[in-house]
């Protein structure tokens, strides 16, 4: 029984340091979490994959978009002749009369 937790360990650790030079960690730190999941597989590899789990989402959430141009997707309306046109234009595709003289 004592040998079948060692082969979990250290297949645990295979992956788990297999894991993070994947996902850019150091060597150094790498073979702190492979060590870790070798002596204590039962608490390590859970706690890998919940950190792992939240450093994605937290990378997704953080990643900055570029602003959108919300107006180009809005339908407007001409000032001089009232029909509506879509999208941030300097004439009225209807009158074509310029819609950003006053």
């Amino acid at each position: 029984m004592p040998y079948i937790w060692l082969i979990i360990g250290l297949l645990g650790a295979i992956w788990v340091f297999w894991d993070t030079r994947k996902q850019g960690y150091t060597f150094e730190s790498s073979l702190r979490w492979a060590m870790g999941t070798l002596l204590v597989p039962a608490v390590v590899i859970p706690f890998y994959i919940l950190q792992a789990n939240l450093i994605k989402k937290l990378k997704r959430y953080n990643k900055r978009t570029e602003p959108q141009d919300v107006t180009s997707e809005m339908y407007q309306r001409c000032p001089r002749c009232g029909e509506f046109y879509r999208g941030n234009l300097e004439k009225c595709p209807h009158c074509h009369k310029s819609i950003l003289e006053d």
